[in-house]
């Protein structure tokens, strides 16, 4: 399999070369084979025979305007450039519930194409001051009003955080019809029904699902929050790529939450939020009393119990330490502290008001280099007859009834809601957020009543700009993704990429190592090595001591055989070695090889071989 001449350490990278290859192109398939709950973009608009939405621009696609999906409630995915107010959108003049001028809604929102942009004109809706409260929004085409059963609501939009996120939120409010609703007075009093985004200070990573609950029983509006998603969020925020945020609430109260078409959450509106939507069917009856003679003792002291006789009670936890002795240097007539004899009494010091002064005190210069001043005093030491108070030991009390609780009657304010997914009407979409960093970028916000009309239009958004910006990224990069896609739903791909591909490349390289130590080819190139070195093109005139010196340069030549065979054994050059003066200036002489005959016409001269 592997003659004695190849160049093992070269046939080693041309394999690995050749599994990493291999790799990439077995990755790249499953990721293009996914099943059709993943999105395929250039697939699914090859097989739907639309035009592939994206054009070549040099080096980046242009950017091709989506398809909007029929009765949409709101979609907008900024076609080009102008403010906020051209493209629909309502800046807050108000202020958030303060008086400080630092609340203010002054963040400065810009309709512009992100720096970091892998398409060519795509523009997004940036907020571009750090530290800075926002606050936007723009009515919907038409309410969505959740009243029928066969209809989903689906919320889904694009974040890239250009610039990584310190602290901040991205989420989104879908702000409460009514016919007050007023998108300029929008601050975080205004009623809401759903929030829903990401959202990061610090360590702590979100992505709330939260929505607001109407009680049909008494009016009163609650907060309801869906339990953090079980998966690690940190990436999303830091990875500064663009990501698709996907809400989808459905008429059997189920509720789906996806990051890039990946379900990350899921649950029941019944049995999955908190505080639960509907409140417990009883209740503690708050006139219960616990009755007097009611013992929630567990444990009592024994009435049997009595103090040893010779149990004493006098001694101290901690006595003096008999064997102590002052400390050699110690200056028992030296105080610690002495007056600052360069203190100066305030010109502006009143003795009737401030008293009589005193110059303040400084540490004593003579204590400097002792161990200690003034008066000496032992160190304590735990005391050996110290036993403490006595105390009875405790035993299970015969009387124990256990925790009192009081009774349970029924719940006053309880209630059932069974269709808690008919949520109040939904009449505007808005950001209102504080971020301190700057250029948070959003983009494609749309609103539809089914799941697959946000797909669609994410195959001609999100999809596209999702591969631009992995075709911008490095090879490698797109290596380590298509790795992670592959293997979301597949988790066994692992152990076979540890089987079939890390498990040959170590058995190869380490049989290629042993196969070079002990190769007769190797030993061969290093005896003709060592010939070479005993060879010289010149005489020497240096005259040897004694054998001992012989020896010693014996021992250097058969040292640095091994070191000139290997690297002879890599090159495959067939140039005389490389003559070096051994009589330039030298802190030494250097000892001629053993064989070499003395010269009288010129300087010494040893073969190197070339590296």
């Amino acid at each position: 399999f592997i003659d004695s001449e190849v160049d093992h350490p070269n046939l080693a990278m041309k394999w690995h070369n050749s599994i990493i290859a291999l790799l990439y192109l077995f990755c790249t398939h499953l990721h293009a084979h996914k099943p059709e709950t993943k999105i395929n973009k250039a697939d699914n608009f090859k097989a739907s025979g639309q035009p592939t939405p994206a054009t070549a621009v040099g080096s980046k696609p242009r950017f091709a305007p989506p398809k909007l999906p029929d009765g949409a409630y709101y979609a907008q995915y900024f076609p080009g450039p102008g403010s906020p107010a051209d493209h629909g959108l309502v800046l807050s003049q108000s202020k958030k519930d303060s008086d400080e001028l630092a609340d203010k809604y002054d963040g400065q929102w810009s309709v512009e194409v992100p720096d970091s942009s892998a398409i060519e004109g795509d523009y997004a809706l940036v907020m571009k001051s750090p530290a800075k409260h926002y606050a936007i929004s723009a009515k919907l085409d038409r309410p969505f009003v959740f009243d029928q059963p066969d209809k989903q609501f689906v919320l889904q939009y694009d974040v890239k955080f250009q610039h990584g996120m310190e602290c901040g939120g991205a989420y989104l409010k879908l702000l409460t019809d009514s016919p007050s609703l007023n998108l300029t007075e929008f601050t975080d009093r205004t009623a809401y029904t759903i929030m829903f985004g990401p959202d990061k200070c610090g360590p702590e990573h979100k992505l709330h699902f939260i929505l607001r609950h109407r009680c049909p029983a008494t009016g009163n509006v609650e907060e309801k929050h869906a339990r953090k998603p079980q998966v690690d969020l940190s990436a999303y925020f830091n990875d500064k790529r663009t990501h698709l945020y996907t809400l989808v609430v459905s008429s059997d109260n189920s509720f789906q939450v996806y990051i890039d078409q990946v379900l990350v959450n899921n649950g029941s509106l019944l049995e999955d939020l908190q505080p639960p939507v509907n409140p417990p069917p009883d209740a503690d009856d708050s006139t219960d009393q616990k009755p007097a003679d009611w013992d929630d003792r567990e444990k009592i002291p024994d009435p049997k119990a009595v103090r040893p006789a010779d149990w004493d009670e006098s001694q101290s936890e901690f006595i003096d330490d008999a064997q102590a002795s002052v400390p050699a240097g110690w200056l028992l007539d030296e105080p610690p502290t002495v007056p600052d004899t360069t203190a100066k009494k305030p010109a502006d010091w009143d003795d009737d008001i401030d008293g009589a002064w005193q110059p303040a005190h400084i540490e004593n210069p003579k204590c400097k280099d002792a161990p200690g001043c003034g008066p000496w005093t032992r160190p304590k030491v735990r005391n050996p007859l110290y036993r403490g108070q006595w105390t009875p030991p405790l035993v299970d009390n015969p009387a124990y009834r256990g925790a009192w609780r009081p009774r349970r009657i029924a719940n006053a304010d309880g209630f059932v809601d069974k269709q808690p997914w008919k949520f109040s009407p939904i009449g505007a979409i808005g950001f209102e957020l504080w971020s301190v960093t700057e250029g948070v970028a959003f983009d494609n916000l749309l609103i539809v009543d089914r799941k697959p009309l946000a797909d669609s239009f994410a195959d001609q958004t999100w999809s596209i700009k999702r591969q631009a910006e992995r075709q911008q990224d490095s090879a490698l990069q797109a290596v380590f993704d298509a790795v992670r896609d592959a293997t979301n739903d597949r988790p066994w791909i692992w152990a076979a990429l540890l089987v079939g591909v890390v498990l040959p490349v170590v058995l190869l390289i380490a049989y290629c190592c042993c196969l070079r130590e002990s190769s007769p080819s190797s030993k061969a190139a290093a005896a003709a090595a060592r010939a070479r070195r005993k060879k010289t093109d010149g005489d020497d005139d240096y005259d040897y001591d004694d054998e001992d010196d012989e020896d010693d340069d014996d021992d250097l030549v058969d040292d640095a055989a091994p070191a000139a065979a290997e690297a002879d054994y890599y090159d495959d050059s067939d140039e005389p070695p490389e003559l070096v003066d051994l009589d330039a200036p030298d802190d030494e002489p250097e000892a001629e090889p053993i064989g070499a005959e003395p010269s009288v016409t010129g300087p010494r001269q040893r073969t190197v071989g070339k590296a």
